[in-house]
């Protein structure tokens, strides 16, 4: 008897132990509470606050809890954001300032502090679980072309005529469609190709945009602007100032397009005042990130328990268009893979482009974001175009108003 109650006594320490060890091996507890943390380069003009709602969404809805930081426009107190908010976060999303500031921060973060870095819109350099951003160099190049086509039908020449090509820091996105539009520069010396750099704000932009137009720019024929919004206001504030903004379609007409696709813009399209949007997408960044983050890392918690192996995307990974979003096609994907200008596995979404045909299309971002967020400027300036304003203009905004009220 005494002999079996030791076995049995051995047996039940044994099932403990190796229960013990199966919990301790497979962790389904999130040691911060399924906290997720973003830090963003800037926040305050619509686009940052956009890209930081759009994922507070996303993470809300799952339960999960959402809380962002701003940069305020320093690589340092980035740097210092990742490594601090990777000891409170489950997982941690960074919208990077730059491309190659960041990157020892997220190093640590993933190395000393155990807490997967998700690099999200932008881009670096270095190393982290996967990073999804918009095909800035695609959208850039593409904008580019279209301005060369549109002169040359225009005019049936583009000997010495001017195209103004208007960034913001060449960081980044910024960067990526700045080397897009040397498109021009390279194929088209005999164009006068003028560069004006903004800086980070949108009254930046609009400084430039004046000195450039009342100068070297007095003889526009194009405008290519790699954002919009209160960015591309001051260009046409200027445009207005000195009589250079004309309705499409009257042969004074300054071609203008940009890339964003905020509402004020799509409100401009529908206007008659610029030609085509290459519209960023914001809202599916986030939810495909989100869904990859879900599906690949955020599985169970073992990357926060020894051995701390950190979970890995497999690539190549085709990512489908997220419900909801607008891509430019149902048939559309985003692949995630090896992209030589980063350690980090990319992936590039398409870059769906807008123009009168398309503008109320209501599943593009600066559409459907009305419903959600709101608008970017209220009210949606207006300026003193001259020319006519084009036929099809009033039915576009009568239509998209229609919609809104529903």
């Amino acid at each position: 008897m005494f002999k079996k109650m030791v076995l049995w006594t051995i047996l039940i320490v044994l099932f403990l132990s190796l229960t013990c060890m199966t919990n301790a091996a497979t962790p389904t507890e999130f040691k911060y509470g399924k906290t997720v943390w973003l830090s963003m380069p800037y926040t305050g003009e619509y686009w940052w606050n956009t890209i930081t709602d759009f994922l507070r969404i996303r993470v809300e809805a799952d339960g999960w809890n959402f809380n962002f930081a701003t940069a305020d426009g320093s690589d340092t107190t980035q740097f210092e954001q990742i490594v601090t908010y990777a000891q409170q976060a489950d997982i941690l999303f960074v919208c990077p300032h730059s491309i190659d500031a960041q990157n020892e921060a997220i190093r640590q973060a993933e190395e000393e502090y155990h807490c997967p870095v998700v690099v999200y819109k932008d881009w670096i350099t270095g190393k982290a679980r996967v990073c999804a951003m918009y095909n800035d160099f695609e959208a850039g190049q593409a904008m580019a072309k279209e301005a060369v086509q549109w002169i040359e039908e225009t005019y049936g020449t583009t000997e010495g005529k001017t195209v103004i090509s208007m960034n913001g820091t060449l960081a980044g996105g910024w960067k990526l469609r700045h080397d897009g539009f040397q498109w021009i520069m390279e194929n088209h010396p005999e164009i006068n190709f003028v560069e004006i750099i903004g800086g980070d704000s949108p009254e930046g932009w609009a400084d430039v945009a004046e000195s450039c137009v009342a100068g070297p720019g007095q003889d526009v024929v194009a405008v290519l602007s790699a954002s919009d919004g209160p960015y591309l206001m001051g260009m046409l504030q200027a445009l207005e100032k000195y009589d250079k903004l004309y309705y499409q379609g009257d042969p004074k007409h300054v071609f203008i397009a940009s890339i964003d696709g905020k509402p004020s813009t799509l409100s401009w399209l529908r206007m008659g005042y610029i030609d085509v949007v290459y519209s960023q997408t914001p809202d599916s960044i986030a939810a495909a990130l989100w869904d990859v983050a879900k599906e690949y890392i955020l599985k169970d918690a073992s990357y926060q328990y020894p051995p701390y192996k950190m979970p890995e995307i497999p690539i190549p990974l085709e990512v489908e268009q997220p419900e909801g979003c607008y891509w430019g096609g149902e048939d559309l994907t985003m692949t995630i893979d090896v992209w030589e200008k980063s350690e980090t596995s990319t992936g590039r979404t398409p870059s769906p482009r807008t123009d009168k045909n398309n503008v109320n299309n209501w599943g593009i971002w600066g559409n459907s974001v009305m419903k959600i967020l709101g608008p970017d400027l209220d009210p949606y300036p207006t300026f003193d175009a001259k020319g006519i304003q084009p036929e099809w203009s009033e039915g576009l905004i009568s239509e998209y108003e229609e919609w809104l009220e529903e």
